[in-house]
């Protein structure tokens, strides 16, 4: 009797073994990366949450600071000390005439003025009220008012009193006649700074109180929790008053957190995992703000700690599935394993772009990978015909690199001697006049200005380097003619870190002295710049207008014209101050490069220079690393 033979087919064969043994393989690796990986998240989470409370804690401490320093500030201001003296004895006469109304009201209006000033644009503080010791105050900032009150009737009286002029904060009141920010616009809650000042004999004076509004010191801790719906912020005052958040439901929750953290010594700035009244466990980070003794807890619940293993649960069931799969398409890798090779080839050669030849990062081409000699010899012939042609290249945008720095070097060098012969022209002028005082200051100007200029490492800036640098120029030229000469600079936020050629607003403000500035002062000058979509433009304007137009037409057209190879071979110091702005703005731009010029006779005559945010592609300039 034949003995039956019974015959697997190879697909089947290859899925039971590989997909055994990477089922085994998937196994131990999930039991220890999911170990593992829980251990991290935690970790990882406290090192977030302290490092969130620790940036709240210092926004806080910041805001806090500058109340304190404002209130400091007009404490021992004597401006407003005075005029508050002697507004509260006009102010609290019985029997006072119109004068003394009149009197007191201007009074008042000046500390509003000195206050608002002090407050700055910036909103430093909601409101100011500065207090009498018989209970008159003037009331500056959002509004300005005057009026009276009883002083034993507020709240912070006594404590004011008692601390005799340290500071006491408040807590959280509501103020419905004040503006509020963010979240804080439904409570419209507000923190008072108030401290006491004495006379010079160390009696009471008065007291002052700083008003601000909560959505502004507590900015930051609303934006975290905005963008980190799981994690909860609770700041707490030096008297563990609850002080952030408003909305009622999560005041309520801070404060069932407060007797859990009172029970739960947490080290300051470190993190520990408790259990609330509700058996949840949370992740609580404590970091207290030194300075005031205020506490800032960070809380988050540990279910959204681990929220990310869930996801991480399912992507294990894909990847068995895929790995299952996986083994069915090994069973069709030897019958391809001889079109593969050919097939990375081809691919490889179709790479062979200029783009990747020039990219730096793109360095060697995908390897054929075959045990066939023929295709071996062929792909190695083909990596090295591919390095070869990248060193070539390399070497060309390299010298071509030189040569465009050497020209640049060589126009600005002329830049350096051409201002210093105009200085000295001025200084001289100045000596005529007998001005030793403003020449002492020009010559330090100078020293501080030539160190900018002679700094031959650098050929590219920042528009806001470049510009200071011309503002210090300016003001050189303003020693020498006084208030003859005026000068403003209106530059955008936007702009400031825009690379532009060193030296590019000098010579134009320097042919603006020596050819606008003829007739009778007073001169004015304006210097602005703009970012207009992906170009700078920067405009230097006169208040004279003595261009003509013709001139103009033939300044334009003989720059339109000019060879730059035969110009930069007969450079010379004298008159080439705009010359030279065209030429560097043409060797670095190129078409893209802006030269114009607007003039009304007997009005203004304006320079517009720009040009592209980034130089010519393929030109990597010397001085550029300034701007990293």
């Amino acid at each position: 009797m034949n003995k039956i033979t019974r015959h697997y087919s190879q697909t089947l064969y290859l899925f039971v073994i590989y997909g055994l043994f990477i089922l085994i393989l998937l196994g131990i690796f999930f039991t220890y990366t999911y170990s593992h990986y829980r251990e991290n998240t935690l970790e990882d989470s406290k090192r977030s949450l302290e490092n969130l409370c620790a940036s709240i804690n210092n926004s806080v401490e910041i805001q806090l600071d500058d109340l304190s320093t404002l209130s400091m500030n007009i404490v021992y201001s004597n401006m407003i000390k005075t005029n508050f003296r002697e507004f509260s004895d006009s102010y609290s006469k019985a029997d006072k005439d119109e004068a003394e109304i009149v009197s007191s009201r201007q009074k008042a209006e000046v500390i509003h003025d000195i206050v608002t000033a002090m407050i700055g644009a910036y909103q430093s503080a909601s409101e100011i009220k500065l207090y009498a010791m018989d209970g008159s105050y003037v009331e500056s900032g959002y509004w300005m008012s005057t009026s009276n009150v009883e002083l034993e009737s507020l709240s912070w009286y006594d404590e004011v009193m008692e601390l005799n002029g340290y500071k006491y904060i408040s807590k959280p009141k509501t103020r419905k006649d004040l503006p509020a920010t963010g979240k804080n616009r439904n409570t419209q809650k507000f923190i008072s700074l108030i401290r006491l000042f004495l006379n010079r004999d160390g009696a009471p004076e008065g007291i002052a109180e700083v008003v601000q509004d909560c959505g502004k010191i507590f900015d930051l801790a609303s934006q975290l929790e905005d963008s980190n719906p799981d994690i909860q912020v609770c700041v707490y005052n030096s008297r563990m008053e609850l002080v952030y958040p408003y909305s009622v439901f999560d005041m309520y929750r801070c404060a069932s957190y407060k007797s859990l953290l009172e029970e739960n010594k947490i080290p300051d700035g470190g993190s520990r995992m408790l259990k609330n009244k509700d058996g949840e466990h949370m992740l609580v980070t404590l970091k207290t703000i030194d300075a005031y003794n205020w506490n800032v807890v960070l809380l988050q619940p540990e279910s959204s700690i681990y929220q990310p293993l869930k996801a991480f649960q399912k992507m294990f069931i894909r990847i068995s599935c895929l790995s299952i799969v996986f083994t069915l398409l090994i069973c069709f890798y030897i019958s391809r394993r001889f079109t593969i090779p050919l097939q990375k080839l081809t691919a490889a050669t179709k790479k062979i772009t200029i783009d990747r030849v020039l990219d730096e990062k793109k360095v060697n081409l995908t390897s054929a990978d075959s045990a066939i000699k023929e295709l071996s010899i062929l792909c190695e012939s083909v990596r090295n015909m591919y390095d070869k042609l990248r060193s070539t290249s390399r070497e060309v945008l390299l010298l071509r690199n030189e040569e465009t720095r050497a020209k640049l070097q060589a126009t600005q060098s002329l830049i350096n001697p051409h201002f210093l012969y105009n200085s000295l022209t001025n200084i001289s002028a100045m000596a005529e006049e007998d001005m030793n005082e403003d020449i002492v200051k020009i010559c330090d100007a100078l020293c501080v200005h030539f160190r900018y200029i002679s700094a031959s490492g650098e050929m590219i800036v920042p528009m806001g380097k470049e510009l200071e640098k011309s503002r210090a120029y300016l003001e050189c030229m303003q020693l020498r003619f006084t208030e003859e000469l005026e000068y403003t600079f209106d530059i955008a936020e936007d702009v400031k870190e825009v690379p532009v050629p060193k030296l590019i607003a000098q010579p134009v403000l320097e042919n603006a002295f020596k050819y606008a500035f003829i007739c009778r002062p007073p001169w004015k000058l304006s210097v602005t710049a703009r970012l207009e979509g992906g170009h700078w433009r920067l405009m230097i304007e006169d208040n004279v207008g003595t261009m003509t137009d013709m001139k103009k037409k033939e300044l334009l057209e003989l720059y339109e014209n000019l060879d730059l190879n035969q110009e930069l071979k007969s450079m010379k110091i004298g008159g080439m101050g705009l010359k030279n702005v065209y030429l560097r703005l043409k060797l670095l731009y190129g078409e893209d490069a802006v030269f114009q010029i607007k003039n009304q006779e007997g009005v203004h005559t304006r320079f517009i220079l720009g040009g592209n945010i980034h130089p010519k592609k393929g030109i990597s300039l010397p001085g550029s690393e300034v701007l990293d």
